[in-house]
C-alpha cells in the first residue's frame, strides 16, 4: 500500500504526490542533480545516475514521490513499508525513507526536514512506531544531521553493498 494515492498539500503552494509512469526521468534527474552536488563536495554516496529500472519499480508500487511548487519539481523521495534487505525481518511497523533529493533551486528552505516530518506524521497516522532510513556511513555531516533531528543510530550492517548506517526515529500515534 502506497503512502499516498493522490496529491496532498505539503505547505503553501507545495504539494506532494506519487510519481506517475512516464515520469522516470524527472525522478532520475533530481537524484542525478543531488548526486552531482554530493560528488562536488567530495562525497561519493550515490551513483551518478540511478538505474532506470529501480526508479520505474518504485514508481509502479507508488513508493516514489515528487514534491512540486506549481509545475516545477522540487524534490523526490521514496517511502516503502519494508526494507528487509537492510533491516532484516524486524516486524516493527515503520516507513522506510530513501532517495530523498532536493533540487538545488529549492535548497535552503528546509524542505528535506519538512519531508521527513511529513513522513513521520504519516507513520503516526497509521499508528506505526518508526521512520527508518539508511545513509552512507562515510558521510559524517549527514549522520550528524539525522541525529540532530531525532534519529538514533541502530547499526552498520556488514552485509550492505555500500558503507551503510541504519537510523530510526520513533513516532507517536496521533
Amino acid at each position: 500500500m502506497a503512502i499516498i494515492s493522490v496529491a496532498e498539500p505539503l505547505s503553501g503552494a507545495l504539494r506532494i504526490r506519487p510519481a506517475q509512469p512516464g515520469e522516470d526521468d524527472i525522478v532520475l534527474d533530481l537524484l542525478a542533480e543531488a548526486a552531482a552536488w554530493l560528488h562536488g563536495r567530495g562525497i561519493a554516496q550515490w551513483p551518478a545516475r540511478f538505474p532506470a529500472g529501480s526508479v520505474r519499480t518504485r514508481i509502479t508500487t507508488g513508493a516514489a514521490l515528487l514534491v512540486e511548487d506549481g509545475p516545477r519539481p522540487m524534490a523526490t523521495l521514496t517511502v516503502d513499508e519494508d526494507d528487509a534487505e537492510l533491516w532484516g525481518t524486524d516486524t516493527a511497523p515503520a516507513f522506510y525513507l530513501s532517495r530523498l533529493a532536493v533540487a538545488r533551486h529549492a535548497s535552503g528552505a528546509h524542505l528535506g526536514y519538512r519531508l521527513i516530518e511529513w513522513v513521520s506524521d504519516k507513520a503516526a497516522e497509521r499508528g506505526w512506531q518508526y521512520v527508518r532510513l539508511a545513509t552512507a556511513s562515510n558521510n559524517p555531516a549527514l549522520r550528524r544531521y539525522y541525529e540532530h533531528i531525532g534519529f538514533e543510530h541502530v547499526a552498520d550492517p556488514p552485509h550492505a553493498r555500500w558503507p551503510t548506517s541504519l537510523y530510526q526515529r520513533e513516532v507517536h500515534p496521533t
